[in-house]
């Protein structure tokens, strides 16, 4: 130990003539753990970590070892997730601010929900009419082209061409009550995270999980939707979609399509018709398969049928008959 001062003490009385002069002397370490003591530093280690010694060998600055690349980017991609928090921090604290300024209960929020809703309800509402219409000229059509052909009288292409259409018509209006389930998805879900943030900002119990709520009224509006997988041209879900109509259809098919098939309109209180229809699902991308159900409106101001139950149960099994692999399930009536 003393050997070793009695070297340093050498050393530096060595670079003292030099030191007086340039002011300056470093000391680094190399690759091999050798200390060194100069008053520059070689062009190739000006990497290094060094310590700058005044006149009487005493420390009097250091600098840290320069950054590798890696360490250069992971300091970057650091300070750029910083920012991106702290971005997303002050937009919370902005939604959380609009948020306060636009309710003041929960019962505020639910009722503009409901509102925007009903909204999106009445356009189906008059879609629904709308494919009422449809459904019954387009079976007015197919009728007169049939007693043309029995009659051995030729179907025009223009009537052929018109009967397409009002399909094309029919599958566009199934299309557009999908795409307002789809809206009123957005709508239940945008107002359960508000009304959970609510609750959480004013310290209120979460009695409920409004989320799940919501995914839950979604699933149970889309009852009647069964969506193909993907490239999937969907030919065994619609054996099946057909054999369920036919099961629990009360009325007869009056139009029936590569594409869709429509049952004839209620009659009785008791009737139940059906329609299914494959088309594609431009939220998603796939083809889905759409079944309609219609009853004789016993109420029009509450707009129910003589057998609300039947008719849940039909939706209700829907999905999962068409799921079904292999053969047309057996437990059909």
């Amino acid at each position: 130990m003393r050997l070793r001062i009695v070297t340093l003490i050498a050393v530096i009385t060595i670079f003292l003539p030099l030191s007086s002069q340039a002011g300056k002397l470093y000391k680094w370490v190399d690759d091999k753990g050798q200390t060194h003591y100069t008053q520059t530093l070689p062009p190739s280690d000006a990497h290094r970590a060094r310590s700058q010694l005044d006149e009487q060998g005493i420390i009097v600055n250091e600098v840290d070892a320069a950054k590798t690349e890696e360490e250069l980017r992971q300091e970057a991609e650091q300070e750029r997730l910083r920012k991106e928090q702290q971005r997303l921090v002050e937009k919370q604290l902005a939604q959380d601010r609009v948020l306060l300024r636009s309710f003041r209960s929960e019962d505020d929020i639910q009722m503009t929900r409901d509102g925007q809703l009903q909204s999106v309800d009445t356009s189906i509402r008059v879609t629904q009419a709308n494919i009422k219409r449809l459904k019954l000229t387009l079976e007015e059509m197919q009728q007169d082209a049939a007693k043309r052909e029995l009659s051995g009288r030729k179907v025009s292409k223009k009537m052929l061409q018109d009967i397409e259409t009002k399909r094309q018509a029919l599958e566009d209006a199934y299309r557009s009550i999908i795409d307002r389930e789809h809206d009123k998805n957005r709508i239940r879900q945008s107002f359960a995270r508000d009304l959970k943030r609510f609750r959480e900002l004013k310290k209120l119990e979460q009695s409920n999980d409004p989320i799940q709520e919501a995914r839950a009224s979604f699933s149970t509006a889309l009852q009647n939707v069964y969506h193909c997988q993907s490239g999937d041209t969907c030919e065994g879900p619609w054996k099946r979609a057909k054999a369920y109509l036919k099961a629990h259809s009360t009325t007869p098919i009056k139009i029936e399509g590569e594409n869709i098939v429509i049952t004839g309109e209620p009659v009785e209180d008791d009737d139940i018709s059906i329609s299914v229809s494959r088309i594609n699902d431009r939220k998603k991308g796939t083809l889905v398969i759409f079944m309609d159900l219609q009853c004789k409106i016993i109420s029009l101001q509450k707009r129910l049928c003589n057998n609300v139950e039947l008719i849940k149960s039909i939706k209700q099994g829907f999905r999962n008959e068409l799921a079904k692999e292999g053969k047309l399930s057996q437990s059909l009536p």
